[in-house]
């Protein structure tokens, strides 16, 4: 039901989309007929969903045609430009809309006079094909620039974690998180190997791997998921799923995963001891597995059993930060790790997530326990970031 909605809205977006560019565009071009645009428009939105949905069917009949993953790359990029130009005439439109309310208040009888003075209307049309071109311009810039910061090697980004009563012997402690690297659309081995040599570069203790790896089966992306298997950790290798694994079979990933020598933590513990301390590393199934397997029902008070009350320090690593809800709750863990939002990964969905999302990409307290959002080292759909840069996470502590 969930898919089906989800067809439902991209269908409704897409058929949208073209009726609302055919008129942005005829504004920005003025043609003498409009067939053309409609006919460009029309296969540049066939396109886009011939490589979203194509994708989806041949994956899940586990078939691939040869060359199709260009079809693939050009229909996202497409609708990285797509998502752009709408937000780009649709910020043209609301300011028009303003200006004329503002001027319809300042001036009383405003819509009279433009409904007698000819030369007054011709001039506010090409006004507003002004601010269209402009925009047009603009969002094939922004494009460019989203395109660039999605195809990047994610940037390091540091974050300090405080904690009461630190233990020595975990001042020193570093942790990589990587997380949604949606191995499997527009990201291959060539990403996932510049993921992998910048971790290395750390030499940190623990890695850490919250969920949303991969968009594809086991048997369609060994290859280019199995560089993780190069990455060095001095104290282990941890992984927990995501939400989008259990559209690619969860189970196969998991095994796959503990074949390149990750602990797949399935509502349980690990108790690593570093130095005198004890470390407690938990780790959750997705908040919504339970829709796909009622036997991999997220439970964070299961992930404790067993588990040392006075371990020094007990990290939780959740794919969803509204496991917090329920994690905080036990009043055990220290911090939760935590991925799924992107961080909006496109403007201004960046701005949208803090209005839609209760935590928001970063580090928040949330009843004595510390939650971290990352933006995610990888992207979704389309080969696009803006204002919600990827990254490797490095945490360290310090006393609070």
């Amino acid at each position: 039901m969930q898919m089906v909605a989800f067809i439902v809205f991209i269908f409704t977006f897409l058929f949208l989309s073209y009726f609302y560019l055919v008129r942005c565009l005829s504004i920005v071009f003025k043609p003498k007929n409009k067939y053309m645009i409609r006919f460009v428009i029309f296969f540049y939105i066939v396109t886009i969903a011939a490589g979203f949905f194509g994708g989806r069917i041949f994956r899940n009949q586990k078939f691939i045609p040869e060359y199709f993953h260009i079809i693939v790359w050009v229909s996202y990029s497409f609708l990285a430009l797509l998502l752009l130009m709408i937000v780009s005439f649709f910020t043209v439109d609301c300011f028009l809309i303003v200006k004329k309310i503002f001027y319809a208040i300042k001036r009383k009888n405003y819509i009279e006079k433009l409904k007698k003075l000819v030369d007054e209307e011709n001039i506010n049309k090409d006004r507003r094909r002004f601010f269209f071109v402009i925009a047009f311009a603009v969002s094939f810039c922004l494009t460019g620039r989203a395109f660039f910061n999605a195809r990047r090697v994610p940037q390091v980004k540091q974050v300090f974690v405080p904690i009461q009563n630190l233990h020595p012997d975990l001042k020193s402690l570093s942790i990589v998180q990587i997380t949604d690297l949606h191995v499997g659309q527009t990201i291959g081995k060539e990403y996932v190997e510049s993921v992998v040599e910048k971790i290395n570069e750390l030499k940190a203790d623990i890695i850490v791997i919250t969920g949303d790896l991969v968009d594809g089966f086991v048997s369609q992306l060994t290859d280019w998921v199995a560089p993780l298997g190069g990455i060095k950790s001095k104290r282990g290798l941890f992984y927990v799923n995501g939400n989008h694994e259990y559209y690619w079979d969860a189970k196969g990933w998991a095994r796959y995963m503990e074949e390149l020598g990750y602990t797949f933590l399935e509502n349980e513990h690990r108790l690593l001891k570093i130095g005198r301390a004890q470390l407690v590393i938990g780790g959750v199934t997705d908040l919504n597995a339970d829709r796909f397997d009622i036997m991999q029902k997220s439970n964070p008070k299961k992930s404790i059993i067993g588990a040392p009350k006075n371990a020094d320090l007990k990290i939780l690593l959740a794919h969803q930060p509204n496991s917090a809800f329920s994690s905080a709750e036990l009043d055990y863990y220290d911090l939760q790790l935590s991925g799924h939002t992107h961080g909006g990964q496109l403007w201004p969905g960046s701005w949208l997530i803090r209005l839609l999302q209760p935590f928001h990409p970063g580090l928040t307290l949330f009843n004595k326990m510390w939650v971290y959002v990352s933006r995610g080292t990888g992207y979704w759909g389309p080969p696009a970031r803006l204002d919600a840069d990827s990254e490797i996470t490095l945490i360290q502590f310090r006393e609070s």
